[in-house]
């Protein structure tokens, strides 16, 4: 595979890296990876004198129409576009950095020159406000896990920031493409869109580090992208063909259609199973997963408690039981938990008092050390923290303890105790230990918080 770099240089023997101005064609390869931002970048610099550049053909560039000794820097970028159209007119995969759009002027003979002229859209599409728009973070959640990107995403979640996100409101966008990853707020970073028989991916921002960290990178994006060219599905038969006879094939395809019919039943019943297993194998997320994961995992775990969600997926978790509305805040890590989910949860019920003139219960639910099995763990939560849920009434639990309560009802606890289960978390002030949750220990309440 040959594979072309457009400011955004990836060291790998399979990758030529130019900029929009020195660059072949590029039809000329098989996959092509372009940051926008650097199309701008370029072009100023060629503006202000700070660099100069030669065509591929090693003529100078220069900002005035073209000569038989010197190429114009306008018709350079111009072409890029008609180049990309016969690219994925060709099945070619394009790889893009997700960046807000930007012109730039004083480029003779392309006073409209911005960072997407070259690229083509799918109808009704725009890489331009408010479909694609300016926006900063580090949060990346991987949606699509077969995309060949995947891998990318979630290994180097450290080295990705984006700077764009798409409207997923717009249907147009919808409809065009899918989304490979999200931001904050279930935002979408990554998208891949098919056009003109190719196929365009957006991606997040990567770093600019150095050394082994870029070495690797590259060849995480160079394996992807070799995916990405291997992945384009073959040309179909035309209409006309299935009216040829071919001897035996008649007999063939009715047992093709009766194994098929048979396979669907089959996947049928698969299906619900399956559905059924990772339903209750997911609550295992409470002793390992991070992030949005654990939340889900502790929301669906309050939920089989007999608890009820009212809060929205990506939102804050609020829960009703008791009939009381529960504020919850969770946090996993590798490390032990420190007093930051406490600090989140006071401001948020010191919000709803403010607003609503209403208090609620607050729960916090922590799962430190998350990699060690659970009888290697130390103590998963500082000092500071127990002490603060204590002081102002929160409850503070674990994973691990959710997850016995979560065992305990599946196995078949009745309303009763499950009933026990949520009037003692929410009328715990500070830790509630696995044996008190579960009602095999009786400890006396707390009658106030220490000040």
């Amino acid at each position: 595979m040959r594979l072309l770099a457009i400011g955004y240089p990836l060291p790998h023997p399979e990758v030529d890296n130019y900029n929009v101005l020195t660059a072949p064609s590029y039809f000329d390869y098989d996959a092509v990876f372009v940051d926008p931002a650097s199309i701008t970048r370029t072009v100023a610099q060629l503006l202000d004198g700070s660099e100069t550049f030669e065509a591929f053909d090693g003529r100078p560039v220069v900002n005035a129409p073209s000569t038989a000794s010197a190429v114009s820097a306008a018709e350079q970028v111009r072409r890029r576009l008609d180049e990309t159209q016969r690219f994925l007119e060709s099945g070619g995969a394009l790889v893009v950095v997700a960046r807000p759009n930007a012109t730039i002027s004083g480029l003779a003979g392309f006073e409209g020159c911005d960072r997407y002229s070259w690229l083509p859209a799918p109808a009704g599409v725009a890489w331009n406000p408010p479909m694609l728009r300016a926006a900063e973070g580090k949060t990346v959640r991987v949606v699509d896990d077969q995309h060949p990107l995947a891998g990318v995403f979630r290994n180097f979640r450290s080295e990705i920031a984006y700077r764009a996100v798409f409207d997923d409101r717009n249907t147009a966008l919808r409809q065009a493409g899918r989304t490979l990853a999200m931001g904050g707020a279930g935002m979408p970073i990554a998208m891949e869109f098919p056009v003109l028989g190719g196929r365009v991916v957006f991606v997040p921002a990567l770093s600019d580090s150095v050394g082994a960290t870029r070495l690797d990178i590259a060849e995480a994006v160079v394996g992807a992208m070799r995916l990405l060219v291997g992945n384009a599905g073959p040309e179909d038969a035309p209409w006309w063909t299935a009216s040829v006879p071919v001897p035996g094939l008649e007999q063939v395809e009715a047992e093709l259609e009766e194994a098929r019919l048979a396979a669907s039943d089959a996947n049928a019943r698969e299906t619900s199973v399956r559905e059924r297993h990772d339903l209750l194998a997911a609550h295992r997320r409470l002793l390992w997963a991070e992030g949005p994961a654990f939340t889900d995992a502790v929301a669906n775990a309050f939920t089989v408690l007999g608890f009820s969600a009212t809060s929205k997926a990506g939102e804050p978790l609020v829960l009703e039981g008791e009939g009381r509305a529960v504020f919850v805040e969770c946090e996993s890590s590798k490390d032990q938990i420190v007093e930051w989910p406490y600090v989140r949860l006071q401001r948020r019920l010191e919000e709803r008092l403010l607003a609503e003139k209403q208090s609620a219960a607050g729960v916090v639910v922590v799962n430190g050390y998350r990699a060690h099995a659970l009888e290697s763990r130390g103590e998963q939560f500082t000092e500071p923290l127990r002490i603060a849920c204590e002081n102002y009434r929160y409850s503070l639990l674990t994973g691990e303890t959710i997850f016995a309560l979560v065992q305990r009802a599946l196995g078949g606890a009745g309303e009763a105790e499950l009933s026990g289960f949520r009037r003692r978390i929410l009328g715990r002030a500070g830790l509630l230990p696995r044996e008190v949750a579960l009602g095999e220990v009786e400890e006396e309440s707390d009658s106030g918080p220490i000040f």
